[in-house]
């Protein structure tokens, strides 16, 4: 037998990572963070705890990772922070929350089941605001040029809402999708 290549090597090590994500993501949403430990995701996944090592620092840095890695997909579908604040902007955005979980609703669910965990949301809410900073920031500008009350406020209610719709159309197989999304544009996008 001959040796690898490096783009062998490269592929194994790709696929191993990829592994340990999902059946890490998996151990985490079904027996929470704490519950979870590395000797659990190795078994699970049938690799060596020393493997999760050489790819992850920690059983946080294998968290972080995960977390991040969905979460940085997600905001690809979003539009640029472009200082645009128009309905068509926040229309994109409602567009890109349901074909976020339709798309793949499997780890849609893996990664609400996450979030909803308090000891994981202590470890992750610093880099995650940093993140959906300028996206919030965006979206109270819309509804600064609304003229709302309280911009910031109407802001977190926009995404509280399109949390909850993101959770219905993961637990709920008759959710009217096209409907909602419909009542929500209505809602939200002024002229």
């Amino acid at each position: 037998m001959s040796p690898k290549t490096k783009v062998q090597n490269k592929i194994i090590r790709q696929e191993k990572r990829a592994l340990i994500i999902d059946t890490a993501l998996t151990v985490f949403a079904e027996e929470g963070y704490h519950g979870s430990s590395v000797n659990r995701i190795a078994e699970k996944a049938r690799i060596s705890k020393g493997l999760i090592y050489n790819y992850f620092t920690s059983k946080e840095d294998l968290l972080k990772r995960i977390f991040f890695d969905i979460y940085d997909k997600i905001i690809e579908k979003y539009p640029s922070n472009s200082g645009e604040t128009s309905g068509k902007h926040v229309e994109f955005f409602i567009d890109k929350t349901f074909e976020f979980v339709i798309e793949d609703i499997d780890r849609a669910k893996l990664l609400f089941s996450m979030s909803s965990q308090s000891e994981v949301m202590e470890i992750l809410n610093e880099k995650t605001i940093q993140k959906a900073l300028p996206f919030m920031n965006s979206i109270t500008k819309y509804f600064q040029t609304l003229k709302c009350e309280n911009p910031e406020a109407m802001m977190y209610y926009f995404f509280s809402v399109l949390d909850g719709v993101q959770l219905n159309l993961i637990y709920n197989p008759k959710f009217p999708s096209e409907s909602v999304k419909k009542i929500l544009k209505n809602q939200f996008i002024k002229s």
